[in-house]
């Protein structure tokens, strides 16, 4: 949390309704400086209500419902729901390791220490989004490992379009996204037995549901929604799991692919990306059955690669808009 003042204002804010003026006095601040750290913290993503007048107040968000996660998911598979977790990933593994049922779900209200893809770390406050993991068995082979991660993204976009009506749009190889800005965040990593066979892998999903995104991130990500009930955020728990068991049968034959390219952001577009300490710049072409992307490169600087096809099993592209 950025600044002292917005940490004192919430603090204050967790014990209970108070005015701007009350909070002003208590705190030793001004009624300007106790707007701005409000204002901060609605940024942040933390909801609250009221105003200077009538009071200011902090709206905690409830932890996922089990029966309405459940009654959507319709797997009959251990669903683990947290107020507050460290990492859903993390929990999900340890279950795994554990010899967890396939299709085991962890879901949080918020994490203290979620992550993206290269360690990255991942915005996820309280009552803002959903941040669930999922237990998946019975991957027979790597390249089957590798699809996991666009199999997830097209289980994703299925729920988000069931549940709220609207239809995202999937950047290769992790990520969708809505009027071009990012909404959901996908992790997956495996889990793999000492002589080196597939013991199963997580799969993380973080989504922006509702609330304003902090300043740093307006540009590049927003949320699917202005707002949303509680209800409808569990069903989107348990629409995801749904989803999921039924990409998870599909690992082998690769059915969900197409679906995947129809909804890919990337195909058509000219695109930039590094590879062996080189940047590249290219039109996306395809992306085959094992979710490689095709690029045909253009690079004026660099004659050997001028209009050939780089295969990219793996990596991050920009479009260029």
């Amino acid at each position: 949390m950025r600044g002292v003042t917005a940490q004192k204002v919430l603090e204050r804010l967790k014990k209970g309704c108070v005015s701007g003026e009350e909070m002003a006095r208590e705190l030793g601040i001004s009624r300007a400086a106790v707007w701005k750290a409000v204002k901060t913290l609605r940024s942040k993503g933390y909801e609250i209500v009221g105003g200077s007048s009538r009071g200011y107040a902090l709206k905690e968000c409830r932890p996922p419902s089990a029966r309405t996660v459940t009654r959507a998911a319709g797997t009959g598979t251990p669903v683990f729901l947290f107020s507050v977790a460290d990492s859903t990933n993390d929990t999900a593994l340890e279950l795994l390791k554990e010899g967890c049922p396939h299709l085991t779900a962890v879901a949080a209200n918020s994490q203290r220490a979620g992550r993206g893809r290269v360690g990255r770390k991942f915005f996820s406050p309280p009552g803002t989004g959903i941040y669930m993991s999922v237990a998946i068995r019975g991957i027979e082979s790597y390249p089957d490992m590798l699809t996991l991660t666009p199999a997830a993204a097209v289980a994703a976009a299925r729920a988000i379009k069931d549940v709220f009506g609207i239809e995202v749009k999937i950047k290769w190889v992790n990520d969708l996204y809505l009027d071009g800005k990012k909404v959901c965040g996908i992790l997956t990593q495996s889990l793999t037995a000492a002589g080196g066979g597939i013991l199963g892998a997580v799969v993380g999903i973080g989504i922006n549901v509702t609330g304003e995104m902090p300043e740093e991130l307006q540009k590049k990500a927003r949320s699917l929604k202005s707002s949303v009930s509680e209800e409808e955020r569990d069903a989107l728990i348990g629409k995801i799991i749904a989803e999921l068991a039924l990409v998870a049968k599909q690992l082998s034959t690769r059915e969900f692919m197409d679906e995947y390219r129809k909804l890919s952001c990337v195909i058509g577009e000219h695109i930039t990306f590094e590879k062996d300490g080189i940047t590249y710049f290219g039109t996306a072409e395809n992306i085959d059955n094992d979710g490689a992307l095709y690029v045909r490169v253009n690079n004026s600087d660099n004659s050997n690669n001028n209009n050939n096809v780089i295969k990219l099993n793996t990596g991050e592209v920009s479009i260029i808009l």
